[in-house]
């Protein structure tokens, strides 16, 4: 499966204009259990989390992670990360990130996700090629394609490091790591959801929900503050959208 989803974004990739790499944890190594008792922070993670990661989301989530250290590691001031399961239009991709990458600020940390969302700002969006816009992110919960620069990967990284966010929680990411969330609108990549199933929704599927005290006081309260500031503050100074279809 793994290497049927390769071949199909490698066919896709082969026809942009930008270098591409393709990178993964080796799962014998890094999902040992000493591996894992030193690289992610089980406590936090059920506290935060509700449970700990299964195998499946560790692994994606150490893979994002590293794709963060190469990229630092290299010359490069912004990369475009990628899951294995994105699919997209390549005359879209590339008029669309080439615009996209005149508009990023390498003095802020910053995020442009490229994919489905599931609420936005309207207000003050920017203008892109075509019917293409950039958004400030409320929620989302995909990291099958995104933008990232140097700003925001080390931040990421930097609390991230023994591994407690799963990959695609960019709420926490914009509250704990303090990065700029955007979104492109409408999004130009979607996950191939007819040919492979989504990496992390799979996982999640045939997770065991352990939801302890800590959890649910801290996710209580957090929807209670969530809630007043979406209604007196995003819906009638933001322009607040719910994407329904996410």
């Amino acid at each position: 499966m793994h290497h049927r989803r390769r071949e199909a974004l490698r066919r896709l990739l082969e026809k942009l204009p930008f270098e591409f790499e393709f990178m993964s944890i080796d799962d014998d190594i890094e999902l040992t259990p000493d591996a894992v008792e030193k690289n992610h922070d089980s406590k936090r993670t059920i506290d935060s989390f509700g449970r700990d990661f299964n195998r499946g989301e560790l692994a994606s989530t150490l893979n994002h992670l590293l794709a963060y250290k190469n990229f630092l590691n290299s010359q490069n001031n912004v990369a475009i990360i990628l899951e294995d399961d994105a699919t997209f239009s390549v005359d879209t991709f590339n008029r669309v990130v080439n615009d996209l990458l005149k508009k990023i600020d390498e003095n802020k940390p910053q995020v442009y996700l490229l994919t489905p969302v599931i609420s936005y700002l309207d207000k003050n969006s920017t203008c892109l090629v075509g019917q293409y816009k950039v958004s400030e992110v409320v929620q989302s919960w995909d990291a099958s394609g995104y933008i990232i620069n140097r700003s925001a990967a080390t931040q990421m990284l930097s609390i991230n490091a023994k591994s407690w966010i799963i990959a695609d929680d960019w709420v926490k990411y914009k509250k704990y790591a303090n990065i700029n969330l955007f979104s492109v609108i409408p999004p130009i990549i979607r996950q191939d959801l007819i040919e492979f199933e989504s990496n992390l929704m799979k996982d999640r599927k045939v997770s065991t929900k352990t939801r302890g005290f800590k959890y649910i006081f801290s996710r209580n309260k957090n929807k209670v503050i969530s809630d007043i500031k979406k209604y007196l503050w995003l819906i009638p100074f933001k322009g607040y959208v719910r994407n329904k279809d996410v």
